[in-house]
């Protein structure tokens, strides 16, 4: 036997010794080692995370559509590409899925609404197009509130569950996406975020979520919420692997006329530098402040790694958290009634009572307030400008609480019953109100096993130097290694 053979019976030993669990939870890096070393295939990759998406989907119903067919030859395409010595990146030959409110050709694309259970779109979103081109395998389309606003369509089977606990809640629009990667099976998703709607399923779901700077990542082909708050971000079991999606999604796109035209950085070669030297604000209580006392010492316990990685902390005033959701709230309502007018009128049967009482409220905003709302919103966003000029980096809770019971409508937080939708949605409009690049971390659990949350905002196109933090902070803790009970 030569010894190339043997190397290669070595090589096959190696990967068939790892069970399906632990390579679906195997970070990218180390699968893009293996498929570029031979050890294992993009095709029998794919396969395996089809196989785990048809056992484990009907106990969770994180996906709307699974693409076995198509999603096999794109995985042996890219097999044949990397053994011709085509190299795509980091991406490449991974299996990752999309949320269903971004456009795929050729592909279903419900948007979480009955308006739009048979659209198949004739072209890609920009993202998902860049996911193509960067080698990314994909599986199928994942389930979403209806237009990513809030309400669920029975029409999609019982609501989409959390692999921590089955009887709890994903957190906002991006459930789908949040619930597939925290259950394997998918090295990573694509979501979307208007008033937290990556952040917030992220943090319910032990993961890492970032909502980029406003404008980086062409929106092209999404479908509209909130136009001026919307933004499309990656969700991951950890850092790396974020930054791997967003690197091959973000930069300047003709698509998107709001898009940003400055040139992406290296974002992967970013990631080992540290935060040595950097300051970390940390926002003073408000008045209105209302957290659970478990969520509260988790991001405490977080700053303080961060202070250990070398990071000064500082005290900051920011403007109040319920003016910033106020103003999410009024202008996204307003944008998405502007968007849906000819639906609202011709289709209002379909939407889900939630949906189409949110979308009539925003038909109903004089447009003076909606001025008003975007004043108020530059007010913000030069305070936030202000205190960015004295800290390269905000630390603050992602959720004031863990993931809650699906069907609730209340929530007891630090013994006070609160409106769960309007105390949910404190600590993560801010960044969209200003645009600034955010990105929520699993920082421990409470004591029903739940995972907790906490999120680091940065300056204006200063992505790279937030998940350089997240980084840091990463490699200081464990929990993001941690896997749910689901099997």
């Amino acid at each position: 036997m030569s010894k190339a053979q043997t190397k290669a019976q070595t090589k096959a030993r190696t990967a068939s010794a790892m069970s399906a669990e632990d390579l679906a939870f195997t970070p990218m890096a180390e699968i893009g080692r293996m498929l570029r070393a031979g050890e294992i295939t993009s095709a029998g990759l794919t396969r395996m995370m089809l196989e785990r998406i048809d056992r484990l989907n009907p106990q969770l119903n994180c996906f709307i559509t699974v693409l076995h067919e198509q999603a096999v030859k794109q995985a042996e395409g890219l097999d044949d590409l990397l053994a011709a010595g085509v190299d795509l990146g980091p991406l490449h030959g991974i299996p990752i899925a999309i949320k269903d409110n971004l456009a795929t050709a050729g592909i279903r694309t419900t948007i979480g609404s009955r308006i739009f259970a048979d659209w198949v779109p004739g072209k890609d979103a920009a993202v998902v197009r860049r996911i193509k081109e960067a080698g990314g395998v994909i599986l199928g389309k994942l389930t979403m509130y209806e237009f990513a606003f809030g309400g669920w369509h029975d029409d999609y089977g019982p609501e989409t569950r959390n692999p921590w606990d089955l009887t709890r809640a994903c957190g906002a629009s991006s459930n789908g996406p949040s619930s597939a990667v925290a259950a394997g099976l998918a090295y990573a998703s694509l979501g979307t975020d208007t008033g937290g709607s990556v952040r917030l399923p992220a943090a319910a779901c032990g993961l890492v979520g970032l909502k980029p700077t406003y404008g980086v990542v062409s929106r092209a082909g999404l479908a509209p919420g909130g136009y001026s708050l919307d933004h499309i971000g990656p969700l991951a079991r950890n850092v790396g692997d974020a930054t791997i999606m967003f690197a091959a999604i973000a930069g300047p796109d003709r698509g998107d006329p709001a898009g940003s035209w400055q040139a992406s950085p290296d974002y992967l070669g970013e990631l080992g530098r540290g935060i040595d030297g950097m300051t970390v604000g940390v926002p003073e209580a408000q008045a209105s402040e209302l957290i659970d006392p478990e969520m509260a010492k988790a991001c405490e316990d977080a700053v303080k790694v961060l202070e250990k990685a070398g990071a000064r902390v500082k005290t900051v005033k920011v403007p109040d958290h319920l003016l910033s959701r106020t103003l999410m709230w009024t202008i996204a309502a307003s944008e998405l009634a502007e968007a849906h007018r000819d639906y609202l009128r011709d289709r209002a049967g379909d939407y889900s009572p939630t949906v189409h009482g949110l979308i009539k409220q925003g038909a109903f905003i004089p447009a003076t307030e909606y001025v008003r709302a975007q004043r108020v919103r530059q007010r913000i966003l030069s305070d936030y400008e202000e205190v960015m000029r004295d800290v390269d980096l905000i630390a603050m809770p992602t959720v004031p609480f863990a993931a809650w019971n699906i069907g609730d409508e209340d929530i007891v937080v630090d013994g006070k019953t609160e409106n769960l939708m309007g105390c949910l949605t404190r600590y993560c409009p801010p960044f969209n109100i200003t645009g600034q690049p955010a990105v929520a971390l699993a920082t421990g659990f409470d004591k029903a096993g739940l995972p907790l949350s906490f999120q680091i905002g940065g300056r204006w196109h200063e992505d790279a130097r937030v998940m350089r933090a997240a980084a840091a902070y990463e490699a200081r803790t464990d929990w993001h290694t941690k896997r749910p009970p689901v099997r």
